[in-house]
C-alpha cells in the first residue's frame, strides 16, 4: 500500500523529518512517500529539490516528482525559519538556502521595519549589479546586501551583549556599527552562514576598512543604493570601474562630511 504525506514543505523542517520517521514506524510502514503541495513561497520544483537532499540519508523515503493527493501533515516551524531561523531547518538542506538566497526576502521583512528592509532590498539589487559588472558572485552579492542590517533593530543594549561576548574590542566603537558585527552572528548562528567574504564584508560595511573586494562592494551598495535619494552618478560610475578607488572615495568623501556637520574627526 502507498501510504502519501503531503505538505508544502516550504522549506522541509528537521521537525517534520523527524515527524515522518516516527510516522513510519508508528504505522509499521517499509516505505513511505512524500509529496510537495503545490502552493508555496518557494516555486514547486526547488522545493521538491530540497526536499530530496533532505531525505536522501534514508532509502525508505520517496519524494513524489509531481505533487499526489494523500494524508496531509501540518507544516512544523516552516514559518519560523523564513523568519531568519534557519537552524530549524531539515539539517541536509541548511546552508542552501543561505548560499542560494532562498527565503532572505521574507528574513528581511521579519527582522528589519519597513524602510530598513526597502534599503536592504535595494542594497541587494545594487550589490548584484555591481558584482555582474566586476565578474564576482552574483548570490554571494545578493546575501550579503538582504543581510548586512538584519540586526539593526536590536537595542543598543542586546547589541552590547553580544559584542562583549564575541567582539570586546569593538566596546569602543560607536553603537551605530555595532550591527555590522551582531548581523554576522546572527547569520552563523541561526542561519548556517559559513561563506567568510559574506562575513567578512558585512563585518566591515559600516566603516568600509575592509580590504577585500567584496567588503568594498558591499560598502559601496551600501552608499549608493538609489533610495539614498541623492546624486550618485557619479560614486556609480566610479565603482562600475574600480571598486576598491570608488571605495576609498567614498569613504574619503563621507569622513568630510562628518568632519563638516558632527566636527568628528573619523
Amino acid at each position: 500500500m502507498k501510504i502519501i504525506l503531503t505538505s508544502p514543505f516550504d522549506p522541509v523542517s528537521e521537525r517534520e523529518m523527524e515527524y515522518i520517521r516516527q510516522y513510519r514506524k508508528t504505522h509499521g510502514l517499509r516505505d513511505i512517500w512524500l509529496s510537495v503541495d503545490e502552493e508555496g513561497i518557494l516555486d514547486h520544483d526547488t522545493r521538491v529539490a530540497l526536499l530530496k537532499k533532505a531525505a536522501a540519508y534514508d532509502r525508505r523515503l520517496h519524494i513524489c516528482e509531481t505533487s499526489e493527493t494523500g494524508e496531509a501533515i501540518e507544516p512544523l516551524d516552516e514559518d519560523t525559519i523564513r523568519k531568519g531561523l534557519y537552524r530549524l531547518a531539515a539539517k541536509g538542506i541548511r546552508k542552501d538556502l543561505i548560499t542560494e538566497g532562498y527565503y532572505l526576502d521574507e528574513t528581511a521583512k521579519a527582522m528589519c521595519n519597513p524602510h530598513r528592509y526597502a534599503h536592504s532590498k535595494s542594497v541587494a539589487q545594487t550589490a548584484v549589479k555591481l558584482a555582474h559588472a566586476h565578474h564576482m558572485d552574483e548570490k554571494k552579492a545578493y546575501v550579503m546586501g538582504m543581510l548586512h542590517d538584519i540586526t539593526k533593530a536590536f537595542s543598543d543594549e542586546q547589541n552590547e551583549q553580544i559584542i562583549r561576548l564575541y567582539k570586546p574590542e569593538w566596546l569602543s566603537l560607536s553603537p551605530k556599527v555595532w550591527h555590522s558585527y551582531t548581523a554576522v552572528i546572527f547569520a552563523k548562528q541561526n542561519m548556517s552562514l559559513t561563506e567568510g567574504d559574506i562575513a567578512y564584508a558585512m563585518e566591515h560595511h559600516t566603516i568600509g576598512d575592509g580590504n577585500t573586494d567584496y567588503a568594498a562592494l558591499l560598502y559601496i551598495a551600501d552608499k549608493i543604493e538609489p533610495l539614498r535619494g541623492y546624486d550618485v552618478s557619479k560614486q556609480t560610475a566610479s565603482a562600475m570601474k574600480n571598486l576598491k578607488k570608488a571605495a576609498f572615495e567614498i569613504r574619503e568623501e563621507s569622513k568630510a562630511y562628518i568632519l563638516k556637520t558632527e566636527g568628528i574627526h573619523v
